[in-house]
């Protein structure tokens, strides 16, 4: 895959990203107006998305470990893409769930499962696969930076219809723009021949259950505790007596400062060492709920969220590198399909979760509690990643790169 493939694919994935999951917000108050009805029943359309896209996950992640990856993303930004256009021509609450079901399904297809499955097949080394990996998803990060403040435009000059009419030209032109320049010319450099998939699936599957039944269960509470922290943020702050409008510019740091560590790994830094990159994107997570949890002043409270961040955009690479380097390339898909439905699942019930639990405790002792969750599965990943199965990652990653691998096999 050439550096232009990279970057073609990682700017499909902001578009993507930001009309199909970061756009709606911006649309809730219009809908909202226009239909007259509560914001839970505009916002359950969008919770309805996320089910369905848990719901397609592992299938997804199926097609494309058979090499149906291009075909799966060209479809599934065509159909949001007419989804959208189509909704514009259809008022009432019924036409919003329908198609915001369909948008759902579209996510699955279209967003980081798909990506990480055709840049894994691409390449054989692990520290190539996870620079480009950084580099794709360094573009997503900056989804909501763009997207938001785009839309919130966008709705302002033409109101909510045209705004995503716009929308969806957007991911037209993008799906386009990715058919020609990665999807044409990929190479699947990483897949290994066709008779030696199979075996390499069946051992995978058979060898190491724990160790992926831990990183999902993993994975999962990592992505229960990230929504609940960034969707109960402003009023976590205002505990501490920060106001509103401030604790707000603070939670639109969490999406900018997910980007430094993506591009610290773009340069190779923890690029040898998935089990390291995993506790250290955790024990960031853990210091920056920590500080949040005790912030004598909106400084420490700054630092806290931004230290988070940043251990919260590790962690979105942090999966695929540790699902590619610990099985075989050709199952990759179906397994972080997997795991992406737990953790879209958890992403549905944290937020909620955390808040009854604020009413009772607090957000101080819910969010130092979560940060000790955080570090004590950094400590439980080491041990595991190293005593399940009798291999650490690195050494099964050493092995890959050498003829002996086969040999024992």
């Amino acid at each position: 895959m050439t550096p232009r493939a990279i970057i073609a694919l990682g700017m499909g994935q902001c578009v993507n990203w930001g009309v199909l999951y970061y756009a709606f917000a911006v649309l809730v108050q219009p809908l909202e107006r226009e239909l007259g009805v509560s914001t839970w029943i505009v916002t359950g359309a969008f919770s309805l998305a996320l089910l369905m896209s848990a719901a397609l996950a592992p299938a997804i992640g199926r097609w494309c470990d058979g090499d149906r990856g291009a075909l799966v993303m060209q479809a599934g930004g065509l159909t949001a893409a007419g989804l959208l256009a189509a909704w514009t021509l259809m008022p009432g609450v019924l036409p919003l769930y329908v198609v915001w079901a369909g948008v759902g399904l579209c996510m699955a297809a279209t967003l980081y499962e798909p990506a990480f499955v055709i840049v894994g097949r691409a390449f054989e080394d692990p520290a190539r696969r996870l620079r480009a990996l950084a580099a794709v998803t360094l573009f997503g990060g900056l989804a909501s930076t763009v997207f938001l403040p785009v839309t919130a435009l966008l709705v302002a000059a033409l109101g909510w219809r045209g705004a995503v009419l716009v929308l969806a030209a957007l991911v037209l032109v993008s799906t386009l723009v990715t058919r020609t320049f990665v999807f044409r010319q990929r190479r699947d450099a990483a897949a290994g021949s066709a008779s030696e998939a199979p075996r390499q699936a069946a051992t995978d599957r058979e060898s190491d259950p724990p160790r992926f039944l831990f990183l999902a269960t993993m994975f999962a509470l990592a992505s229960l505790a990230g929504a609940a922290f960034t969707t109960n943020l402003v009023p976590a702050l205002g505990e501490r007596g920060i106001s509103p409008t401030r604790a707000a510019m603070l939670g639109g740091l969490i999406g900018v400062m997910q980007l430094p560590g993506r591009a610290l790994l773009m340069n190779g830094v923890l690029a040898g060492s998935p089990s390291r990159l995993l506790a250290v994107s955790l024990l960031l997570q853990a210091a920056g709920l920590g500080a949040v949890a005790f912030a004598p002043s909106m400084l420490t409270a700054a630092v806290g969220t931004m230290v988070f961040a940043l251990g919260a955009g590790l962690m979105t690479l942090a999966r695929p590198h540790l699902i590619q380097a610990m099985f075989s390339v050709q199952i990759g898909g179906r397994l972080n399909g997997r795991i992406a439905r737990q953790q879209q699942l958890a992403r549905a019930a944290g937020p909620l979760a955390v808040a009854w639990l604020a009413g009772a405790l607090g957000y101080a002792t819910v969010f130092a509690v979560i940060g000790g969750a955080f570090a004590a599965m950094a400590l439980a990943s080491q041990r595991a990643l190293c005593n399940l199965g009798g291999l650490t990652v690195e050494k099964e990653m050493g092995e890959a790169r050498g003829p002996a691998r086969t040999a024992r096999r």
